[in-house]
């Protein structure tokens, strides 16, 4: 693993056990313990948009309780109860989602798990903490259409930064890998001599080779020779910041696909996320293959292609189709 990789998507476990932390860890406070969570999730490399809402929803339970509360005082009871005290309406009689909900059980949940697991309390406290049941409405696909609209206005736009914009959202286009995932790949990991790309973050830390199309591939290395001329250097990240030469954030990603969106004239509810949604759909209507498919994605089973497609429902249209037509 290289020296890069082991600095952007870390996940080895932190612990006390080597250091003097463990044998003070008993009269922690809670806040102290969350301070120094946080700076876990950045040495680990957590993405910002993930720390950032771990940290919103932590300094809401901080907030509830005295400076100098012990991290030992955080029980289940505690923590069902404060979970409980969320699902009360504000002023206004509005309540939060349990979308929201889940958002903070999953943040005390991982916080509760890594102080255990750090030997910072003796036990965990969110193990009763259960995530609700939700169904979230599906994100849409964007079409090939909608796709050669956002990538013919992109090109002929006489933006300063087309390219980049072009051979990012061809990028989520035509290999359906994550947002989060794009956005951190290195020019390293780009083999053009392969035709892959190989994303070194991926949804639970997992290391995938992902194939890259020839229009695609030839994209990114007209983006490439304009970052560099002949004979330079090329390193550093593959989508960046033009001031920074930084990775572009979660945030800047958006604003480029919404400023993008709008002069096309796409639908306003289309998302980042629906380039993956649309890659799902497209390569499924062609193969019928769910194995394939799963692997396309990035998934361990097949499961979680619900989310994405259903694959029984056009069965089961031409089933009934077949039944009734007489």
């Amino acid at each position: 693993m290289s020296v890069s990789h082991r600095h952007r998507c870390d996940d080895r476990r932190v612990t006390d056990g080597e250091e003097d932390g463990s044998r003070s860890a008993r009269g922690m406070s809670l806040r102290h313990a969350v301070d120094e969570y946080l700076l876990y999730l950045k040495a680990v490399g957590r993405s910002q948009a993930t720390t950032a809402s771990y940290s919103v929803s932590l300094a809401m339970l901080t907030a509830t309780v005295p400076e100098e509360f012990p991290l030992s005082a955080l029980s289940a009871d505690f923590l069902v109860n404060w979970m409980a005290s969320l699902k009360v309406p504000n002023a206004i009689g509005q309540r939060k989602s349990e979308t929201t909900l889940n958002r903070f059980r999953t943040t005390y949940r991982a916080f509760a798990r890594w102080a255990f697991e750090s030997g910072r309390i003796p036990f965990n406290p969110a193990l009763l903490l259960h995530m609700a049941q939700v169904d979230s409405p599906r994100t849409p696909a964007i079409t090939l259409l909608e796709i050669r609209k956002l990538l013919d206005t992109i090109r002929h736009s006489g933006d300063p930064l087309r390219l980049r914009d072009e051979a990012l959202f061809r990028t989520y286009a035509m290999t359906g890998i994550r947002r989060t995932e794009a956005l951190t790949l290195a020019i390293s990991d780009y083999n053009a001599e392969a035709a892959t790309l190989t994303v070194n973050c991926g949804k639970g830390r997992q290391i995938r080779t992902v194939p890259v199309a020839d229009s695609l591939g030839s994209l990114l290395q007209q983006w490439l020779e304009h970052q560099f001329p002949a004979g330079a250097v090329r390193s550093g990240t593959l989508f960046g910041d033009r001031l920074s030469g930084q990775a572009l954030s979660p945030r800047q990603a958006n604003a480029r696909f919404q400023h993008w969106q709008g002069l096309a004239g796409l639908s306003g509810g289309l998302t980042i996320q629906s380039f993956r949604v649309g890659f799902a759909t497209v390569l499924h209507a062609d193969t019928s293959d769910l194995m394939l498919l799963s692997r396309a994605l990035g998934h361990r089973d097949v499961r979680p292609i619900q989310r994405y497609i259903d694959p029984a429902t056009e069965k089961l249209r031409l089933a009934i189709e077949r039944s009734f037509s007489g």
